[in-house]
């Protein structure tokens, strides 16, 4: 890595760099435009092809001018060596079931080059897939230290701080959500926490994630939840 970051300042380089792209805007957007971001921002051009890489779960590229990525092109694999800095994304995510993938694929690769702004070298957003068999060389890149630090710099991106925490005040009308144990929330929680992430274009399970991240979650005893929401465990089994 060029450049080494603490998850604190991962947060606050991001926090600080998008509250420069929105500039001294009195509606403040509970959504990120990403595309505006690497465009305006970040002066990354971005493209949307269908890839043919042999390993399919390679959704996301951006170019060191040398590198080639295997792409469709009527009907045709080609090799293009794209411009350094171009962002190249799989143009099966441009459908709208696929726009938090494609989403969260621009802001990996956004990462990517904010971590290393010299693009050393060609790097890919990879999707890890439960029922495949990876190679110990393949894992290694997959969970290595530098693509974690790449996704939590994607995650802060899509969603950065003050962003959630408005997005919390305006719909639920407080500064954190109950959690019982830690990963129980009641049912109305959980509807609460879909229309947050659809509203800021990520996914339930990223927005979720985020709000432990940034410890917006008010935890409670397991026992209340078992108590309350199942209503069971009332008294204790006497002996």
């Amino acid at each position: 890595l060029r450049f080494c970051f603490t998850n604190n300042e991962i947060e606050e380089l991001a926090e600080g760099m998008m509250l420069q792209y929105l500039g001294r805007r009195r509606d403040m957007p509970l959504c990120v435009d990403i595309d505006g971001f690497l465009a305006k921002y970040l002066k990354l051009p971005v493209e949307y092809y269908f890839f043919a890489e042999d390993d399919f779960d390679k959704i996301g590229f951006i170019s060191d001018g040398i590198t080639p990525l295997k792409v469709a092109d009527h009907n045709h694999t080609v090799c293009r060596i794209f411009p350094k800095g171009t962002v190249v994304v799989d143009k099966r995510l441009q459908s709208k079931k696929e726009e938090g993938r494609r989403r969260f694929t621009l802001a990996h690769e956004a990462s990517h080059y904010i971590m290393d702004r010299t693009v050393s070298a060609a790097s890919f957003h990879r999707e890890y897939d439960n029922e495949r068999r990876y190679s110990p060389q393949e894992l290694i890149e997959l969970l290595s230290f530098r693509e974690a630090q790449v996704d939590r710099l994607a995650a802060a991106l899509l969603m950065p701080g003050f962003m959630v925490r408005n997005t919390l005040g305006r719909f639920a009308g407080a500064t954190a959500i109950s959690i019982y144990g830690d990963n129980l929330l009641r049912l109305e929680d959980k509807l609460l926490v879909k229309k947050m992430a659809d509203v800021m274009g990520v996914s339930y399970t990223a927005f979720l994630i985020r709000l432990k991240e940034l410890h917006l979650f008010e935890r409670h005893d397991v026992s209340e939840y078992i108590t309350q929401e199942i209503g069971l465990g009332n008294g204790a089994i006497s002996p």
